[in-house]
């Protein structure tokens, strides 16, 4: 008979246990990495095939249907108009906020995603160089080109980074999924808007989702349980 002579894992040991928050950050991290990936990788697809001048089947049939809709106009204009200016001072709002309340890393986090978005949009706008579908004066710069659609965009990446951050800080269920269902209904007819005011293509307002779905990823990897932004800052 032979004796077994090995040794149980001290679980003391930080090179034999895993925590269960560090099973959860790491569950997490990946999760974020998936939704960044097939955001960015959709958007990229997308803007190659729009960038190559290829007709997209569905753009003609849905921005008709979303035409019949323009007797609603001054509901579509107020949609559209909340998700630009507005919006902007909100995001802006939140970094402050963030660093003033020594989340700095955060702060950092969401200035350059905010940043990001905002001359991503407007780089790939050239790149394209598509027109919108009712056509604005070209002596206005930045605002011939539609793809993507900078208002859906960053609706998205706003609201999305602010519904993530009540997510987490709060513990009731219903409360979460109702500011998850409200951000989702908002960017929808944001971007219905914006096709009703015959603005954009409906492509161009998926891209504008696909990006935003990106970008909340990447927020949402840096700032995971454990991650880069999880820690306030020293003063």
């Amino acid at each position: 008979m032979t004796t077994d002579h090995r040794v149980a894992p001290d679980p003391h040991d930080d090179r034999t246990r895993v925590s269960p928050t560090a099973r959860t950050a790491a569950d997490s991290g990946a999760a974020w990495l998936v939704v960044a990936l097939l955001g960015l990788g959709g958007f990229l697809i997308l803007t190659m095939v729009v960038a190559s001048g290829t007709a997209l089947a569905f753009d003609p049939s849905l921005l008709a249907l979303a035409r019949t809709w323009d007797g609603w106009a001054p509901v579509w204009q107020a949609l559209s108009t909340s998700a630009n200016i507005p919006l902007i001072v909100i995001g802006l709002g939140l970094v402050a906020w963030l660093f003033f309340t020594k989340r700095r890393r955060e702060a950092l986090v969401v200035l350059l995603v905010l940043v990001a978005i905002t001359a991503g949009s407007e780089g790939v706008k050239q790149l394209t160089a598509r027109p919108r579908p009712l056509g604005t004066d070209p002596a206005i710069p930045g605002v011939v080109y539609g793809y993507p659609s900078g208002h859906v965009l960053e609706a998205l990446t706003i609201a999305g980074i602010i519904a993530i951050r009540f997510w987490r800080n709060h513990d009731r269920l219903g409360s979460r999924l109702a500011i998850v269902v409200l951000v989702v209904v908002w960017v929808v007819l944001v971007g219905i808007a914006r096709m009703a005011l015959n603005e954009h293509y409906p492509s161009d307002v998926l891209a504008g989702l696909l990006a935003g779905i990106g970008a909340l990823g990447i927020y949402g990897w840096l700032t995971r349980p454990g991650g880069f932004a999880d820690r306030p800052s020293g003063s």
